[in-house]
């Protein structure tokens, strides 16, 4: 008996497993995350006890040791399909907590922390853009959107005080799609999801303020969340930043 607990108790070390807290918050307060390393992959795995939200779109964010908010795929999406795990981007150093977010009201819906920070891409993190009044900084517009929804209008960068902020010309027009998000690409291909172009209240988020942890932004795009499409894209002739 106590030669089988050993060695389940290795084979759990093996895989590398670990699991949160269960979740708490207004909407979701049950089941867990567990994170693990699959073949140099990081991946991120709600438990079988947890129940999506009864709220519109849902999603999985996280957040690492530094309190940058990372938000990722869309728990449900076209068809019912359920992420009910996901593969950490290689941007993403560590992870502190799960959350699921919901991008329409834009409000937290629960969360679930570890009870220590799980390492994730430590090597490839990210570096935050230079602060500070010595620190290069660059501004521009982009071409046209061109894409499969999204071909009018373009994306300007400009500065208020150290926030990079992305605003979307008068002539764009917001894709008659089931959220369509902001997202951006960096000079290194990396891909963030940012903040959905309608929330609550019909409200369009037509400007979008840049997280520090996003170093330079080569391309600005349209994402489907509910279909998991671009809908279209636009590019600055030189990265800003």
């Amino acid at each position: 008996m106590h030669a089988l607990s050993l060695s389940l108790l290795l084979a759990g070390a093996a895989l590398g497993g670990h699991t949160s807290q269960p979740f708490s918050g207004v909407k979701v307060n049950g089941g867990t995350a567990t994170h693990a390393e699959k073949g140099g992959r990081h991946v991120l795995a709600l438990s079988d006890d947890f129940e999506v939200p009864d709220s519109p779109a849902p999603h999985w964010q996280v957040v690492d040791s530094g309190g940058n908010a990372f938000l990722l795929e869309r728990l449900q999406i076209k068809g019912d399909v359920f992420h009910k795990s996901i593969t950490l981007p290689a941007y993403v150093s560590d992870v502190a907590k799960v959350q699921i977010w919901c991008a329409w009201a834009q409000v937290l819906l629960g969360e679930a922390p570890f009870d220590e920070v799980q390492a994730a891409h430590a090597s490839a993190k990210v570096s935050p853009r230079p602060e500070g009044a010595g620190a290069p900084k660059s501004e521009g517009t982009t071409g046209m959107f061109a894409g499969a929804k999204a071909n009018k209008g373009k994306a300007t960068a400009s500065h208020r005080g150290s926030d990079l902020v992305l605003t979307l010309s008068d002539d764009f027009v917001v894709p008659d799609t089931p959220a369509p998000h902001w997202q951006l690409v960096d000079s290194k291909g990396n891909v963030f999801l940012r903040e959905r172009l309608v929330i609550k209240d019909d409200k369009k988020n037509q400007s979008i303020v840049v997280p520090s942890f996003v170093r330079d932004v080569a391309k600005v795009q349209i994402w489907c969340a509910f279909a998991e499409m671009l809908l279209g894209e636009a590019s600055f002739e030189t990265a800003v930043r």
